[in-house]
């Protein structure tokens, strides 16, 4: 049987994507920390007394005493398999090893004019005379754009495979 991933980048998913990123982020599950920890439901019993540990990069459930770590929590939180998740959490992280490598000169991209790309990934910026200047929304301002911004990586990663393939 073929590996359709090497050690390397399993480990890489599994401990170097922070599991908060994974959490907050990638999944955009609903979050509190009131209790000065981060909170989140769980995937299997859809409890809130979890928590995280950024050092083992691990989430856990203390309802039903499971630990995630990021594949995992994309498995259950997605129904997806080992495989599709793996996938997954490759597609969103934007430090993949392989874009790691490119960083590190193996191949040179043409830089894009940032004045072409803003105006369609920048949320519209709210009026003055509206209560949207509290931090909250500021917050979610900010939020937005960035998914916006890994949205449009992700399409620039497609586009590089296909132009790289050809």
């Amino acid at each position: 049987m073929t590996r359709r991933f090497s050690a390397q980048e399993l480990s890489y998913l599994r401990n170097e994507i922070p599991i908060e990123r994974v959490i907050k982020i990638f999944l955009s599950l609903h979050t509190d920390s009131r209790s000065g920890k981060l909170s989140f439901a769980c995937p299997l019993c859809h409890g809130s007394n979890t928590s995280i540990n950024a050092k083992h990069n691990l989430a856990r459930c203390f309802d039903c005493r499971q630990n995630f770590n990021p594949i995992e929590i994309v498995m259950h939180q997605l129904k997806i398999g080992f495989v599709d998740s793996v996938k997954w959490l490759k597609r969103h992280d934007h430090k993949t090893l392989k874009d790691a490598a490119s960083a590190s000169g193996r191949r040179r991209l043409t830089p894009a004019n940032i004045g072409d790309i803003l105006p369609d990934i920048l949320p519209e910026k709210p009026s003055k005379d509206s209560a949207t200047s509290h931090p909250q929304t500021i917050d979610q301002r900010v939020l937005n754009l960035e998914q916006r911004v890994r949205q449009l990586h992700l399409l620039i990663e497609d586009l590089r495979t296909v132009v790289y393939q050809r």
